[in-house]
Order: C-alpha cells, then structure tokens, then sequence
C-alpha cells in the first residue's frame, strides 16, 4: 500500500465470514488492501479469536467483552484503527443503523462477496458446525 493510498478499517461481523466458501481467501484477499482488519461478534472473544486462528490470521481487533453494537463505536475511537473508511461487512441487518449511526459504511456479505468476487458458501458448506471447541 502506498502512502497516498486510501485507510480502510474493515470489520467482518463474524456470521459474515462464516457465509463465505473460503473465509480464509477472503482474508488473505482484504489484508492486501485495508489498514486495519478485525473481527466483531456477539460470542465470546475466545471463540472469535479461534474462528480466526482458523481462517489463518491474526485480527487487528477482536469484540473484547462487548457486543457488535458496542464494538462499531469502540473500534472507531481508537487512534491506532484510524482510516479515512470504516466499512462492516455483515451477515445481519440488525447492526445496519447502527453501523451508519457511528460512521461505518454498511455492506451485507451477498453484496460484499458480488462485489469482491468472493464466493458464498453453499448449503451444504454450512453442514459443518462451528461449536467453538478448540
């Protein structure tokens, strides 16, 4: 990245990376054009932080003890996330005022992945289940 090169901040809500075929790909994908790449999620940090040792990298930031909702504004406030866009990639509209609320742009993970030429996972991708165990 250049350093006239537009900052991304991006956050993957963690049902969003858990609807693609290749969450690791996308990973790899998106770490070679945003700033700042993490994770947020309802479930417990310890369960995000091993989905993402699974998808083979290290997050910029997790949820830490707080929900999706709380993590947007928390994520944004810190100087060391600073971008010029926050962009949320999200398996659920629940969290879209919210996003937009606290100055995320709001993309679904259908949109995202048509945009980026991400594949989504089929039905039968989804028959393995993410219990969180180690």
């Amino acid at each position: 990245m250049t350093d006239d090169a537009e900052r991304i901040t991006l956050a993957f809500e963690l049902a969003a990376l858990e609807r693609l075929a290749d969450p690791a790909g996308v990973i790899r994908d998106t770490m070679g054009w945003t700033s700042h790449l993490g994770i947020i999620s309802d479930e417990p940090t310890h369960l995000v932080r091993k989905r993402a040792r699974d998808y083979g990298f290290n997050p910029d930031f997790l949820p830490g003890p707080r929900s999706r909702h709380e993590s947007l504004p928390k994520v944004k406030g810190q100087p060391e996330h600073d971008a010029d866009r926050y962009i949320l990639v999200a398996a659920h509209d629940d969290i879209e005022d919210a996003a937009e609320r606290h100055g995320w742009e709001y993309r679904p993970v259908a949109e995202a992945a048509e945009t980026a030429g991400w594949v989504l996972a089929t039905e039968t991708d989804d028959d393995e289940e993410h219990t969180g165990w180690p």
